[in-house]
């Protein structure tokens, strides 16, 4: 309730309020554009949230919290630059009107001397650092909360002088607890522990009726760590709907014997609950196309692809027929084995004392959303964006809502990574301030992917409009992992994060730190996350990898967890996508894409190349050996 919502506020107002009550991450608590002024309660889900597939939210056991140690108020050209750099950045006052806005430029230092004396202030900016033009013009640093698109990645320059409207209408600065971290580790000093052993998933068994006949009928019942949750009972071996236990119901019939089960059968494959936080994958449907579109293809032989494009098989269909879809002629080059020894830990998040990953996310929150495919694959994305700069300014984040606006991949019942890569090396990704995390399909667009679906911005009253440009990053190629985990150590070490498959299960969704395992008879992929590392356990010498899940900070280890080598299949469905070279990204015009054959254009494809020649390729380039009248562009 600090200040006056959307429509304004003090910054003093604000940081008060972080010192006497905390702030917490934006896994907890992302922005939705709403406050006070549009109804919004400052409530315990306001602080933090988490949403499961039921529908419904609640609070997490724990949590993180972040405080203001110290604030006060500064003025002057020079006071402003000590604080700077001596404790970090300052926020300041300034007039922003809509000329400065809809008119400045990267590498532009902007004059305000146009504004009239009674300018008063009517926004705030970080203030970063500052410099000086080869003609002696000096300037301010300052970040603007304008989005990716807007100035140099959401920078400008201003201008900067000891009479200036910034330097005279005061600045507010912060510190922190210096003792806040003091015990922090990536590796917290936690034993794993399993849960104690108690049946979970289905139980079927005979059951006595005393109806004065003394019949027996098929019970089936679901249990989760120990307690049913559901139980049903029918006749011949087709039990009806699963009811709660307090709703339950015994059908009086006389069964078959060939129809009853009589032996008590215990399965540790069902995770039926509602909470279950996995993503989930999704088959395509067929249409009769041959399209590039995100989980569609098309049954007919003869359709063709544009130039670019190989026809592909495609066989996880929802009715199993063979299908066919336009894939992007990428190379697959995967890092090659020369030999070198593979170091016997590696951890992005520490090399050589640096971190070089994008920040820790949440799927389920605003709402819940199985777009885990998609959260996978735009963190390992932007993970290698920021690898390739040396993780030098700007900032990478990847919009996964973008990619679910577009169905590039999948929605938010579930998707598959390579459709992700086919759309950013045919349309690329954007920025995460273009589309803010909604955790919802926009089935309300009228055409795909329309240039609201891409990036978007909002004036006053809620009136939203595609912006005029954004800025874009292209996939250059991509390929699975098939050769084991030396080949996912070695594209780890040499790369960046990979995009996996494991199995979500109810003991991975209450983990809270140390090395996982679980020990599960056949587990079944239903999961993407992110590899970034690879350590080994004191005393047994096991084999752990570093894994980056989508589920928030307050899960795991800060997000992430350690999990044994093989366990859950984490290492059976691994692959990567390299960018391009251009880590600043390219600026394009918000235009239309377009959808359907090779005479309209293509758009991007979920598929999964099946060698039905058994002979086990990578996902690209295509076999040679497969016939050309089915494959040839």
């Amino acid at each position: 309730q600090a200040g006056n919502g959307c429509r304004g506020g003090r910054v003093l107002d604000a940081v008060r309020y972080i010192k006497d009550h905390g702030i917490t991450d934006e896994t907890c608590s992302p922005y939705l554009g709403r406050g006070r002024d549009s109804g919004e309660v400052c409530r315990g889900t306001t602080l933090c949230v988490n949403c499961d597939a039921d529908g419904s939210c609640g609070i997490p056991k724990t949590y993180s919290t972040y405080y203001i140690d110290q604030y006060g108020l500064l003025k002057g050209e020079a006071n402003i630059q000590s604080e700077v750099m001596s404790r970090g950045p300052v926020v300041c006052h300034m007039h922003a009107d809509e000329t400065f806005r809809a008119n400045y430029q990267p590498g532009q230092i902007w004059e305000f001397d146009y504004l009239p004396e009674n300018a008063g202030v009517n926004h705030a900016v970080e203030i970063a650092g500052w410099g000086e033009e080869a003609d002696g013009t000096p300037y301010w640093v300052a970040r603007f909360s304008y989005g990716s698109e807007w100035g140099d990645h959401g920078w400008a320059k201003l201008r900067r002088s000891s009479t200036g409207l910034i330097e005279n209408s005061g600045c507010v600065w912060a510190t922190v607890n210096p003792d806040a971290w003091k015990d922090w580790t990536l590796y917290p000093n936690i034993k794993y522990v399993p849960p104690t052993s108690k049946p979970s998933g289905r139980r079927q068994y005979l059951e006595s009726v005393n109806t004065g006949e003394n019949e027996r009928y098929l019970v089936e019942e679901i249990l989760e760590d120990g307690s049913v949750i559901a139980r049903r009972a029918g006749r011949h071996g087709k039990p009806l709907p699963m009811v709660g236990k307090a709703q339950e119901q015994q059908v009086v019939t006389n069964p078959k014997p060939q129809d009853m089960i009589r032996d008590q059968t215990f399965g540790d494959d069902y995770y039926a609950r509602s909470s279950n936080r996995a993503g989930g994958y999704k088959v395509p449907t067929v249409e009769n196309r041959c399209s590039t579109y995100s989980m569609v293809c098309s049954i007919d032989p003869t359709c063709q692809c544009g130039s670019g494009y190989y026809k592909t098989y495609d066989i996880r269909s929802t009715d199993n027929r063979k299908c066919y879809l336009c894939a992007p002629r990428v190379a697959g080059k995967q890092v090659p084995n020369d030999g070198e020894k593979l170091p016997d830990s590696w951890d992005w998040r520490n090399v050589n004392g640096k971190n070089y990953l994008t920040f820790t996310r949440n799927q389920h929150n605003p709402e819940y959303c199985g777009g885990c495919w998609a959260f996978a694959v735009t963190s390992s994305f932007a993970d290698r964006l920021s690898i390739s700069s040396a993780a030098h300014w700007p900032n990478k984040a990847i919009s996964p809502q973008q990619v679910i606006n577009c169905r590039g991949g999948g929605d938010c019942y579930g998707g598959e990574k390579i459709g992700v890569y086919d759309f950013f090396f045919g349309f690329g990704a954007v920025h995460d301030t273009c589309h803010n995390y909604a955790a919802k399909n926009y089935k309300d667009f009228s055409e795909w992917c329309p240039a609201e679906a891409r990036c978007l911005e909002c004036a006053e009253g809620g009136n939203c409009r595609p912006t005029k440009h954004y800025r874009t990053w292209f996939a250059r190629d991509y390929a699975r992992l098939l050769n084991g985990t030396d080949q996912i150590k070695r594209e780890i070490w040499k790369r960046g994060p990979v995009s996996c498959g494991v199995d979500a299960t109810k003991q991975m969704d209450d983990y809270t730190g140390g090395i996982f395992y679980q020990n599960k008879a056949q587990p079944k992929i239903n999961h993407e996350v992110g590899l970034v590392g690879w350590g080994r356990e004191e005393g047994t010498n096991d084999e752990y990898w570093i894994m980056r899940n989508s589920w928030g900070t307050f899960w795991g280890e800060n997000g992430y967890m350690r999990i044994k080598f093989g366990n859950l299949d984490i290492d059976s469905d691994c692959s990567w996508v390299e960018p391009n070279s251009n880590a600043a990204g390219k600026v394009v015009p918000n235009a239309p894409f377009t959808i359907g054959d090779a005479s309209t254009g293509w758009t991007a494809a979920t598929y999964f190349e099946d060698d039905y020649l058994k002979n086990a390729p990578d996902y690209h380039p295509v076999p040679e050996s497969l016939d050309e009248s089915v494959i040839s562009v």
